[in-house]
């Protein structure tokens, strides 16, 4: 009798010691998994920062390529304004005097 509540009180220590391996390995698995999930976010993060300073860039490409062209038509607006206004000056001077005069 002695002899099997022995065998059961090693099967109880070895079992103890079993758990507490298992404990220690799951730890240990926690802590790379928590490692690991900073790792993966700091990469995110950091390609995440690459992926916006990209699109900053490209759109501020986009604004500057929309001002040039905004200037560029208006610049294209004034000179036919310009122009017509000098083809133009005699006859709309007359029609000013014409009109004062009439009144």
């Amino acid at each position: 009798m002695n002899q099997v509540i022995k065998e059961l009180y090693e099967i109880e220590s070895q079992a103890g010691e079993l758990m507490e391996g298992a404990n220690h390995s799951r730890q240990a698995i926690q802590e790379e998994t928590k490692r690991r999930m900073k790792e993966i976010q700091t990469e995110l993060e950091a390609e995440l920062e690459v992926r916006l300073t990209i699109l900053k860039s490209r759109l501020e490409e986009q604004a500057q390529e929309e001002i040039r062209q905004l200037e560029e038509r208006n610049q294209k607006q004034m000179s036919q304004l310009n122009k017509e206004y000098e083809e133009h000056l005699f006859q709309y001077a007359q029609e000013i005097v014409k009109r004062i005069t009439e009144v």
